[in-house]
């Protein structure tokens, strides 16, 4: 059995990786995580593992500081690097370290299991392969035209590039056009299996189209379109013609297929400009999708965000917090719904509202670790998802994990119900919090939760909450010079009135006696 490490700043992602190699789990076993570079090494010294599996973008020490140190001085240690960027900066890192693969994430079980099958073969085999080639004439084009591809590719996803120059000859046109257009479609089957770039040959558009697919995702792929510079008929009359007939030709397969068409650009190296385009075009497909197909031409106006009426929020944020994983599924399923009842949403909307979602439960993990801001590489995934079931399902498990992560460590793994209502009231208190609601959270009768909540601690609820809001809005009545009505609201009181009437009888002055006073 060959050990291993896993070397992430991100908990989840380690999580999900381990996950994923659950099925080897005879031939190998981890046996340690680290967050960063250093602590990495402290783990290499420790326990000498056959392989290591990092991620470049790291606090303290990062790959591009831990490769070269792992290559110089454990030249035997097989490296497997997975990342949220594919620069080609990161790649010469990985390069001159032997590595076995550049994974980019989100990877699938297959890609991760079999790089480290790879890593296993290269093990038993105790082989170092040392290959030159001599390329003829023939394998240097050859040579070109695969890095050019890869390069195409890494500008239209905004990659970090260092030289954008194209050398193959086969890709002469795209140097020489000013009028690139480029159309990313979304399919609801992998389009690897369509051999989209023989189909454009058959139509006769090798010297105007040229098709990439996207690195990570099978559903997701790219059309760079070049209209001649002295070509005579417009690029709105090619491209309607080009995207029609490749609508047609995924339909004989049984593909549904979706599309976004950008506004011109002059350069290759405007590519992700127009790439950002595309996404804007895919995301005002509709969230609940109808029709066998969908075409958008340039998304030049931007439409308002709809919001999302779901009353359920609160509970949501709760049940995350308290790591109760079921009931989050539950809630994620009731949120499907409201959306699926919604007709006018787009698939922008519903990406607005998870997005928004995930920044309040970042705030409720700042209690608990020191990250409290999505990773890059989920804002990468997000963009690139263009099927609010597949956007659904994306956040059903990043929810789900972060319940899980949540769970040993949560503020409300006490058993006491009416300590967990006190937990909740003092970090919820400039809410809307009643009876009625703390009732629904705790599965308890309103009636039956006022009583036990009185007899417990000798004051009514409403009491206790009140106590909680007027100590807060002495703070701020000492520390800062906001007006009265602002810090009613930050504590929870919506009526100044009875926010002068409750203070008053509390602290037996008015509240701005009390500020005068201090």
């Amino acid at each position: 059995m060959y050990p291993f490490i896993i070397v992430d700043d991100e908990p989840l992602i380690r999580m999900g990786t381990l996950k994923k190699l659950e099925t080897l789990n005879e031939k190998i076993h981890c046996v340690g995580e680290a967050g960063n570079g250093e602590q990495a090494l402290e783990l290499i010294e420790r326990y000498h593992p056959a392989f290591v599996i990092l991620d470049m973008e790291m606090p303290v020490m990062d790959g591009t500081r831990l490769l070269p140190f792992l290559a110089e001085h454990f030249p035997d240690m097989q490296l497997i690097v997975i990342s949220g960027y594919k620069s080609f900066d990161y790649i010469k890192y990985a390069i001159s370290a032997n590595v076995i693969d550049y994974i980019l994430k989100p990877f699938t079980e297959e890609q991760i299991q079999q790089t480290v099958l790879q890593a296993l073969r290269r093990l038993e085999a105790s082989e170092s392969i040392d290959q030159k080639l001599r390329l003829s004439e023939e394998q240097k084009e050859m040579a070109y035209y695969e890095y050019d591809l890869q390069l195409i590719q890494n500008l239209i996803l905004g990659y970090a590039v260092t030289d954008t120059a194209l050398n193959s000859q086969k890709l002469g046109f795209l140097r020489h056009s000013s009028r690139i257009y480029l159309a990313a479609v979304r399919s609801s089957m992998p389009l690897d299996a369509f051999r989209l770039q023989e189909h454009v040959a058959e139509l006769g558009f090798s010297e105007m189209a040229l098709y990439l697919s996207h690195p990570t995702n099978t559903l997701l792929g790219f059309f760079v379109l070049c209209i001649p510079n002295d070509a005579d008929f417009t690029p709105q009359s090619f491209y309607q013609k080009f995207v029609q007939d490749f609508i047609s030709h995924l339909q004989s397969y049984g593909s549904v297929s979706y599309w976004g068409i950008s506004s011109a650009c002059q350069a290759p190296e405007q590519l992700h400009g127009a790439y950002e385009k595309c996404r804007a075009a895919l995301n005002t497909i509709p969230a609940l999708q109808t029709s066998s197909q969908y075409y958008v031409w340039h998304p030049d106006t931007k439409n308002e965000i709809q919001e999302i009426r779901w009353n359920k929020k609160e509970e949501f944020l709760f049940r995350v917090e308290a790591g109760m994983t079921d009931a989050v599924f539950q809630l994620l399923q009731d949120l499907q719904d409201c959306c699926r009842a919604i007709p006018s949403l787009t698939l922008a909307d519903v990406k607005y509202h998870y997005h928004q979602l995930t920044e309040e439960c970042m705030l409720i993990l700042k209690h608990y670790v020191s990250q409290t801001n999505p990773s890059q590489s989920m804002h990468n995934i997000v963009k690139e998802i263009f099927s609010p079931e597949e956007l659904h399902s994306y956040y059903r498990q990043f929810f789900g994990n972060l319940s899980e992560m949540l769970k040993p460590q949560s503020v409300y793994a006490v058993q006491d119900p009416i300590e967990q209502i006190q937990i909740y009231t003092r970090r919820n208190y400039p809410k809307n919090l009643t009876v009625e609601f703390l009732a629904s959270l705790f599965y308890m009768n309103s009636s039956y939760l006022s009583h036990l909540f009185r007899k417990r601690t000798g004051v009514k609820y409403v009491s206790y909450l009140n106590s909680i809001r007027i100590e807060q809005a002495k703070k701020l009545l000492e520390t800062t010079d906001r007006k009265l009505y602002q810090i009613a609201k930050a504590v929870g009181y919506e009526n100044n009135k009875y926010f002068f009437r409750v203070f008053k009888k509390l602290e037996g002055i008015t509240p701005e006696q009390y500020r005068k006073m201090q």
